[in-house]
């Protein structure tokens, strides 16, 4: 990816998902994780998101579920933001990593109500939410199984699902390798930032994926500052 957009995405794979670390060590990278999306104000869009989902819902209590949650950091956020708001959510996490749920739990203090769960998204059983979410989650997948992904939200999500992953583009993969290793995050983010950038998508991505998931007409793409590409669904 030097000094161009690339053609497709990459296969290349990410530390992550890969190697096998202590829980100390896996907290630490998910910690600094989370203190990149607060750096790269990553939450912004998820929380527009929910905003408009509450009001679409006429202020209801919404149950949501976050794919891939990580940390929980986006979790936290939109409990915050529901406390101001003075709007009921259910949050629910899931990772398939048990590793970074119990991570998860840690972080969160007891006073917030975050369901977390170490569960397959591709698993039978997932039940009904109003809202599901994921972020920085499908770039990890392969076409495939971001069309499957596409098609399961479809099926579980009454209001409406929304995706927030990266832009492929060579600006967000330099500058990425530059901010990481000036910042002094974690090896596994210095290394798997660029990879994720790479993996990531272009808006021609995004609706090559909508039709396979024949949801051409259903879902709405926008890029977001600082190279994000969201994806929307309202029913």
């Amino acid at each position: 990816m030097a000094g161009r957009i690339a053609r497709a995405r990459s296969t290349q794979p990410e530390w992550m998902d890969t190697e096998t670390v202590t829980a100390a060590d896996f907290a630490a990278c998910l910690a600094d994780l989370a203190a990149v999306n607060t750096v790269t104000l990553a939450r912004l869009p998820t929380v527009a998101f929910i905003r408009r989902a509450a009001r679409r819902a006429g202020g209801r209590p919404l149950r949501v579920l976050d794919v891939g949650c990580g940390e929980g950091d986006t979790l936290r956020r939109l409990h915050r933001w529901s406390v101001r708001a003075g709007q009921t959510l259910e949050l629910v996490g899931l990772d398939l990593n048990p590793v970074g749920i119990e991570a998860a739990r840690a972080a969160t203090p007891a006073s917030v109500p975050i369901e977390y769960r170490t569960a397959d998204i591709f698993d039978p059983g997932l039940g009904q939410f109003d809202v599901i979410l994921s972020a920085l989650f499908t770039h990890h997948l392969s076409n495939a199984e971001i069309i499957a992904f596409l098609r399961v939200m479809e099926a579980h999500a009454s209001v409406g699902w929304f995706i927030n992953d990266l832009h492929r583009h060579p600006v967000a993969y330099h500058g990425f390798r530059a901010l990481s290793r000036v910042a002094g995050w974690h090896r596994f983010v210095q290394h798997d930032g660029p990879i994720s950038v790479a993996r990531s998508f272009s808006r021609r991505d995004w609706h090559g994926l909508l039709h396979g998931a024949g949801l051409d007409d259903a879902a709405v793409v926008r890029w977001h500052a600082p190279f994000r590409y969201c994806v929307t669904r309202f029913k």
